[in-house]
C-alpha cells in the first residue's frame, strides 16, 4: 500500500537534510570517541549517546509529520503519534481554528470525533513567503479539501 501527499511539502528537503546531517554529525563524534576511547569517561559517551538517539528521532519525526493518503484510508503524522483511519470511519474534512492556529484541517470522523491534522491554511497578509512544510495557502488549501473528498468519494464507490 502506497501512502501519498495530497499537497506539496517542499519543506521536506529541509527537515530531511536536517535529519541526515545530524545524524552523519552524531556518526563522526560517536567514532572519535570510540577511536579514543580510553580518554572518554562512559558517562560522557552515555550522555551523548542519549542525546543523539534524542536528536534523530526528534528530526526523524518532524521530517515525517503530514497528512497522507492511500485507497485504504487517511494517516495524520505528528510528532509524537501516527493515527491511521480507514476510509469507512471518516464522515468528511472541514476547517476550524485551534488553540495554536487560526484555522486548521480537522477530520470528522462517523462517530463525531475531530482529529486534528497537521495541515493549516495561510492567510495572505504580511507574511508573502510560498508555501511550507504543511502551511498551505488559501487556494491550495481549498483544493486540498476538493482533492480530499475526491479520495474518500473514489475509494467508496
Amino acid at each position: 500500500m502506497s501512502w501519498t501527499r495530497p499537497y506539496e511539502d517542499p519543506m521536506r528537503l529541509f527537515t530531511g537534510t536536517l535529519a541526515v546531517l545530524g545524524t552523519l554529525l552524531f556518526a563522526f563524534v560517536a567514532f572519535q570517541a570510540a577511536a579514543h576511547w580510553q580518554q572518554v569517561r562512559l558517562a560522557a559517551v552515555l550522555a551523548f549517546a542519549g542525546f543523539a538517539t534524542v536528536w534523530c528521532t526528534f528530526a526523524w519525526r518532524f521530517h515525517r509529520t503530514a497528512l497522507v493518503v492511500s485507497r485504504s484510508g487517511v494517516r495524520v503524522r505528528w510528532l509524537w503519534r501516527t493515527r491511521t483511519i480507514v476510509w469507512e470511519q471518516v464522515r468528511g474534512f472541514h476547517s476550524g481554528p485551534d488553540w495554536l492556529v487560526q484555522e486548521r484541517l480537522w477530520l470528522q470522523l462517523c462517530d463525531g470525533t475531530k482529529v486534528r491534522t497537521p495541515v493549516r491554511r495561510r492567510r495572505a497578509g504580511v507574511n508573502r513567503l510560498r508555501d511550507g512544510g504543511t502551511v498551505l495557502a488559501s487556494e491550495r488549501y481549498e483544493e486540498l479539501l476538493a482533492d480530499l473528498a475526491s479520495w474518500k468519494a473514489g475509494v467508496r464507490r
